[in-house]
């Protein structure tokens, strides 16, 4: 009798200990399928975003290439009203003591001497940069000229002419070109130095391209 007794108690501690780990094992199911419902949903808003920011990415390029075309045609821009102008770099201030439009005019027939006979019209000839402080700094002449032909005429006469020796000091004219050309150059000039080194002519194109 009390061994049958002893059975059965142990019988119902076993199927009590069952029904326990179905109860917690169909807690876990209900908690998995939760957890799976989730990621459903977080598989479902990924997507979604990936696919609006596929949207944004493709309108952010095209805005980038508007705003690089408008880029280009703020330099095109600026570039064409700077046309006229040359720059002559590293002026001694002592030589700009006089007046500087005979000063501008003297060394561009210096340069083109088929200007000689010409009468060279300057629209505006101005220091360019902060004012020098001492007769040994140098400073910058931004020169317009009225007619074009005189300008390239200078400029050709000193395409292959780095520094140019006039009245005792040693200058350099330039191209007046805006801020985004000359950043362009610089980033080029390897390439320049490359050609230059090995003979090879080459030229700026419009828009910008070598």
């Amino acid at each position: 009798m009390a061994g049958a007794a002893g059975a059965r108690r142990e019988s119902n501690g076993g199927q009590r200990d069952t029904w326990k780990w179905q109860q917690k094992l169909s807690t876990s199911k209900e908690i998995l399928l939760t957890w799976g419902q989730h990621i459903d949903t977080l598989e479902q808003t990924h997507n979604a975003c990936e696919e609006e920011l596929d949207c944004h990415r493709g309108e952010l390029l095209t805005l980038q290439d508007k705003n690089q075309e408008l880029q280009y045609q703020l330099e095109d821009l600026e570039n064409g009203l700077r046309h006229s102008n040359i720059l002559i770099k590293v002026v001694p201030a002592q030589a700009m003591t006089g007046n500087l439009e005979e000063y501008v005019v003297r060394h561009f027939r210096h340069v083109a001497p088929a200007l000689k006979e010409q009468n060279i019209v300057l629209e505006r000839t101005q220091r360019a940069g902060p004012p020098t402080r001492s007769p040994g700094q140098t400073q910058d002449i931004l020169i317009c000229l009225h007619y074009y032909k005189q300008r390239e005429a200078i400029m050709a006469a000193v395409r292959d002419q780095t520094m140019i020796e006039f009245e005792g000091h040693r200058k350099g004219l330039f191209h007046d070109l805006s801020m985004l050309t000359l950043q362009c150059h610089r980033a080029l000039q390897l390439v320049m130095d490359f050609l230059r080194e090995r003979g090879i002519r080459y030229k700026w194109g419009h828009r910008f391209h070598l």
